[in-house]
């Protein structure tokens, strides 16, 4: 292949048709189709970029996502001097996937193209379909019809306009979705084909279904249709069209006697096995709601996985800090509160976030009890002895508090029957079982699924070995007077929460883009000047926000789904801006105005209902 560094211009790629930021240290490129995307990135991974974070591509456009803004340049200078990847690096890999082709919409599909169902089976098994893109949930790929043309068709249509359009695929959307579309259903829509892996709400029009596992986390990839797969689908004929309670209960035997293997892969793949592990704190009452969270698992957005991970990122930090563990070590993360645990062994917390009282109940009558107000509760490392009671007390203002175990939270026992993703033991004997690391994170995708589920009482927290970490400092650093004065100017209210409190307003920087030139100036202008109001639906997901609606030039409500991040101000047809958090879709359809420093998003993950907001351009 030509060298990365000189590629001759016979096979170098064409630069996209644009470049716009999206964020503080990630770049949208967009292109004329899918091919040309698919080949950028096919041409990226093959360069390999140390500072490259995570790399998804989507039906015209490429997000590139880097270490920091310092990264921009050289992502930039990188997408115009692309050399077309090999063959062996083009080619994609090829799949087969049988279908029964049952689907309850498949007399009205074939109605809507003008076919035979017969017909319309023919075509489907018949065409070669690529996976262009990820999204919607883990494992969900969206696949077009026709073969992907390789590095070097795609150098000569990027030079005369060359190109071979595929059969007429383009089916509407159900007019009412569906609220539960059983996993391995297979449905088109747009101009696409998709397989849902696991059940859903949905909208695609049904065609067929498919035993083909989709997802597996205990899987390298975990996707089975990583973008670029070729797949062909084959007509598989049923005895008998099964109910949905025996399709369930055969997907279920299937799964069980599939689980004694995936144990012992998932057991091996652990880079700190569970074995090492050892019992620290039990939970007696996780408030609303109790999370495992670390760093997240960054890289999967192609495959449909957020980086999720802790919302409120300086918090985590702090946290971990003044305890002496890594800065990304698992932490709890908890809503509302209050929250109680129960020492199990001699150990030392802190707690972060939100600012709130902090309770110890010792078991020591000689000790007597720690209390501790807001102030002094935070960022401060706590010994605790055997049966200790930890009781952390509802924010006095915010919402999330995090709490940091020295040694790291490396994973759950639990006595319910389910024990989630990543369990490793006794899952159908009703005994104990362990949840560990599910793609290399601890971190609860609200949206996915993904990692331990939320902490129930009972549950007892596994720590890693303390030998090694660093000292517990005096007391850890606050945060950056540089981040957090500059963005966030508190109103004068009451010190408690409470229906008649002022709530809290924020000053939240933002970069305008990536999508700020097809919305307007007049979007961005309104964006940037009115005042906010947090709604009460607002979660992981995204935070949502009431006030004047954005104006939406006509025709620019909706685009060819595209990869977003961490942060992003989605404005949707009401015109009312939704803000991306860590458990965000992968991809959407929704232009993105601009997009909130990390800074800014460790603010939003404390903006409580009626919290006010303002945004102001990033300098």
């Amino acid at each position: 292949m030509t060298s990365p560094s000189a590629p001759s211009e016979g096979t170098r790629l064409a630069a996209p048709r644009a470049v716009h930021r999206a964020g503080e240290s990630a770049l949208l490129a967009e292109y004329p189709d899918t091919a040309s995307v698919l080949a950028a990135a096919a041409a990226v991974q093959a360069l390999d970029p140390p500072h490259l974070v995570d790399l998804v591509p989507a039906e015209t456009t490429l997000l590139l996502s880097g270490t920091a803004a310092r990264d921009l340049d050289s992502l930039r200078a990188l997408l115009d001097h692309l050399p077309a990847p090999g063959e062996e690096q083009s080619a994609g890999t090829e799949r087969s996937i049988g279908v029964v082709y049952d689907g309850e919409d498949l007399t009205e599909v074939a109605e809507l193209l003008g076919l035979s169902p017969d017909a319309l089976i023919a075509a489907h098994t018949g065409a070669t379909w690529t996976a262009a893109f990820g999204g919607f949930a883990p494992g969900f790929a969206y696949l077009v019809p026709g073969d992907v043309p390789d590095a070097s068709d795609v150098v000569s249509a990027q030079t005369d306009g060359s190109g071979s359009p595929g059969p007429p695929w383009d089916v509407p959307r159900r007019a009412e979705p569906r609220t539960a579309v059983p996993a391995g259903a297979v449905g088109l829509a747009a101009r696409y084909c998709g397989i849902y892996p696991r059940s859903s709400p949905g909208g695609w029009q049904l065609i067929g279904r498919t035993e083909a596992e989709l997802f597996d986390t205990a899987r390298t990839p975990p996707a089975l249709l990583t973008p670029g797969t070729r797949v062909r689908f084959t007509a598989q004929r049923a005895v008998s069209r099964l109910s949905a309670t025996t399709s369930a209960l055969a997907r279920a035997r299937s799964e069980a006697a599939a689980v004694p293997s995936r144990l012992a892969r998932r057991r091996g793949a652990r880079a700190v096995p569970l074995e090492d592990a050892r019992p620290a704190l039990e939970v007696l009452a996780p408030g609303q709601l109790l999370l495992l969270q670390d760093g997240g698992r960054a890289g999967q957005g192609a495959i449909g996985v957020s980086t999720s991970g802790a919302f409120d990122r300086g918090a985590l930090v702090r946290a971990d800090v003044a305890v002496g563990n890594s800065p990304r070590a698992a932490v709890l993360e908890s809503l509302w509160g209050p929250v109680r645990l129960r020492a199990l062994v001699p150990t030392v917390v802190a707690v972060s976030g939100a600012p709130g009282t902090l309770t110890v109940h010792r078991t020591d009558p000689e000790v007597g009890e720690l209390e501790l107000e807001p102030a002094e509760a935070q960022d401060h490392a706590i010994a605790l002895d055997p049966q200790d009671v930890l009781v952390i007390g509802p924010p006095t203002e915010g919402l999330r508090r995090l709490l940091a175990i020295r040694g790291g939270v490396r994973g759950v026992r639990r006595t319910t029957a389910d024990p989630g993703p990543g369990a490793s033991a006794g899952a159908s004997t009703g005994a104990s079982a362990e949840s560990g690391a599910v793609l290399g994170s601890l971190s609860r995708d609200t949206l996915s699924g993904l990692g331990p589920a939320p902490l129930e009482a009972g549950d007892v927290l596994l720590i890693g070995p303390v030998h090694g970490l660093d000292a517990v400092p005096d007391r850890a650093p606050g945060p950056t007077g540089a981040e957090r004065e500059s963005e966030q100017e508190h109103a004068s209210g009451a010190d408690e929460r409470s229906p008649s409190a002022e709530a809290p307003s924020l000053r939240i920087r933002v970069h305008a883009g990536p999508r700020d030139e097809l919305l307007g100036s007049e979007a961005l202008d309104a964006l940037t000047s009115t005042q906010w109001t947090v709604r009460g639906d607002s979660d992981r997901i995204g935070v949502r926000l009431d006030g004047p609606a954005l104006p939406v030039p006509e025709g620019a409500g909706s685009l060819p789904s595209e990869a977003t991040v961490p942060g992003a101000i989605q404005v949707p047809p009401s015109g009312l801006p939704v803000v991306f958090g860590p458990d965000h879709p992968s991809t959407g359809g929704y232009p993105v105005l601009a997009v909130v420093t990390r800074a800014g998003l460790d603010l939003l993950a404390q903006a409580a209902p009626g919290s006010t907001v303002r945004f102001v351009p990033a300098g």
